[in-house]
């Protein structure tokens, strides 16, 4: 069992905190591989809030005393006192993220978000595992502004899961995971016929819809994403133009350069010594 979390102390807690608006408490990550069932009984549930969100496979949670499968893309939403049962069959690869929080503005919070009830289908949402990820490192870490970083990407988290269940992982939404995809991955190579596959749609629609929504096909926005970077690189940076070409997504200086002069109208080097002349070299 893969099993990654972060808390605001330094153990699990159950923390009420009234005196502030809204602070995550605990956050974590784990995956059901071997062990062939995980389950989680707490009768009187706890005293603060739990969300559960089911990245990959399922889960079976029970709510008054009817069992919901729960899959990709799916929360669960736990109150206050509410009594807890669930549990994850090593068969359906469950990939399960999961955060405690408090504070006396959290149902406000809830409710602007849309998140009234206790189960909803969000979607496979790009930006949440980034988000999670992001929560768990800081409670781990516990740097300057640790808890405030939490917070705000908490109450982020909860309006992307709302906007979802809401129907925003419609054309709309999709394009916008798409979108989260690529400038989290431009660094990779990415052809958009396999990301049509990996978002499970087709390459025409994919397409279509995506020129609508930034009127640029996939390929110029990835492009785009770049060349920005590239530019940020170049005028900020000592690296030379094989290494950047490298962090921007081209194994190939040479092709890299041309594409950079195709866009911009100068060549990478002369782009930085337009720009910054200190940090010409090699």
């Amino acid at each position: 069992m893969f099993q990654l979390a972060g808390y605001l102390g330094d153990k699990d807690e159950d923390i009420v905190s009234p005196e502030q608006d809204f602070l995550v408490t605990g956050c974590g990550h784990y995956r059901l591989e071997s062990r062939p069932v995980f389950r989680t009984i707490r009768p009187e549930g706890r005293s603060d809030y739990q969300l559960l969100y089911v990245a990959g496979g399922a889960g079976y949670f029970c709510m008054e005393g009817i069992e919901s499968r729960v899959e990709e893309g799916g929360a669960v939403l736990y109150r206050p006192g509410a009594a807890q049962d669930y549990h994850y069959l090593a068969e359906d690869r469950p990939d399960i993220y999961w955060m405690h929080f408090t504070g006396r503005g959290v149902e406000r919070i809830l409710s602007d978000a849309g998140l009234l009830g206790t189960i909803f289908q969000c979607g496979a949402i790009a930006a949440c595992p980034v988000l999670f990820d992001r929560i768990i490192r800081e409670l781990q870490l516990k740097r300057l502004g640790f808890s405030a970083i939490c917070s705000g990407a908490g109450m982020e988290l909860l309006s992307r899961l709302g906007r979802g269940n809401a129907g925003g992982n419609g054309p709309d939404g999709r394009i916008e995971e798409i979108l989260a995809y690529f400038h989290q991955n431009f660094q990779q190579e990415i052809e958009v016929r396999e990301c049509a596959r990996h978002f499970n749609i087709s390459e025409s629609w994919l397409i279509r819809c995506f020129r609508e929504r930034t009127g640029q096909t996939p390929q110029r926005y990835l492009t785009d994403i770049r060349i920005r970077q590239a530019k940020e690189l170049l005028t900020s940076s000592s690296l030379n133009i094989g290494e950047i070409a490298d962090l921007v997504g081209y194994e190939n200086a040479l092709y890299f350069s041309r594409i950079f002069r195709k866009y911009t109208g100068v060549s990478p080097r002369n782009y930085r010594s337009r720009e910054n002349p200190s940090l010409e070299r090699g």
